[in-house]
């Protein structure tokens, strides 16, 4: 790696700010099936159905939060583009297996980040650009300090309610901090730690600070939302935001992987197509 261009991208930021709290004014419909409840006015006396201004309002938040997310997306690409440029890591032929499978990774990592910024059609889309990204990144500092003989940093694991929010708070030491109740194994006034129902929630997932204080607060979290079209009636159809991580796996790559965060295949799975014939699956 270059002396002064490593040095300097080096102590770059590894991460986005927190993408802007925009969507609390179109509400995020918690499930796939409330929002097909949500379509029908919820089945209760009273409560209206999504009409057109509602789908309207989620339609211009929407693309307020695609462009902006476009933006800041573009910006870590550039970002982390120039951190593999200027700090260019020299493998002889022969270099260590750990390193070069690394080095490879995070070229792939880089490439697919590229590629979904440039086929994106929604926030999940934008949103996994950023975290490959930021991927692409890790396993280059990781291959850096492999190659120097330093042990590599730590993978970070983001906050899966919205992995823009960056860094998830780990788990509070429970054995250390926790209420124990009686009649436990252990040292004398030992047992088993108690959990309160809101406690086991939070830590249900890994969640930024700010979620899980929301969680433990009985709030609903502040999560990427996705649109998503229901059946309003036989002639027409709404779309509405709802979790990213609610859309049927078969529609998204992104549900379940934390937008690629939580898998180590996401890049090799985007240059193969994968996320494009998912979303074209549903359509």
């Amino acid at each position: 790696m270059t002396g002064s261009g490593a040095d300097s991208a080096a102590g770059r930021r590894r991460f986005l700010p927190a993408f802007p709290r925009l969507w609390r004014r179109a509400a995020v419909v918690g499930s796939v099936a409330a929002a097909y409840d949500a379509a029908h006015g919820g089945g209760r006396a009273g409560t209206r159905p999504i009409g057109r201004e509602d789908e309207q309002r989620v339609l211009r938040e929407w693309e307020v939060l695609r462009d902006r997310l476009t933006s800041l997306a573009r910006a870590r690409l550039a970002d982390v583009g120039d951190l593999l440029s200027d700090a260019r890591l020299e493998l002889p032929g022969g270099a260590e297996s750990a390193v070069r499978r690394e080095y490879d990774a995070a070229l792939e990592a880089f490439q697919a980040a590229g590629k979904i910024l440039d086929e994106a059609v929604d926030l999940p889309d934008l949103t996994a650009s950023v975290v490959l990204a930021d991927r692409a990144a890790e396993l280059f500092a990781a291959a850096h300090a492999r190659h120097e003989g330093r042990r590599p940093p730590k993978r970070v694991v983001r906050c899966f309610y919205n992995p823009l929010h960056g860094r998830a708070e780990l788990p509070t030491d429970r054995a250390t901090h926790g209420k124990r109740g009686k009649g436990g194994k252990g040292a004398k006034g030992g047992g088993r730690v108690r959990v309160s129902p809101r406690e086991a929630a939070a830590d249900r997932r890994p969640a930024c600070s700010s979620c899980r204080l929301a969680i433990l607060a009985d709030q609903a979290p502040d999560v990427l939302p996705a649109l998503f079209t229901v059946k309003v009636s036989k002639h027409r159809s709404a779309k509405v935001f709802v979790p990213y991580y609610a859309l049927p796996q078969q529609m998204s790559l992104w549900s379940a992987t934390g937008c690629g965060a939580y898998d180590d295949e996401a890049p090799a799975r985007v240059l193969r197509g994968e996320h494009r014939r998912r979303a074209e699956g549903a359509r």
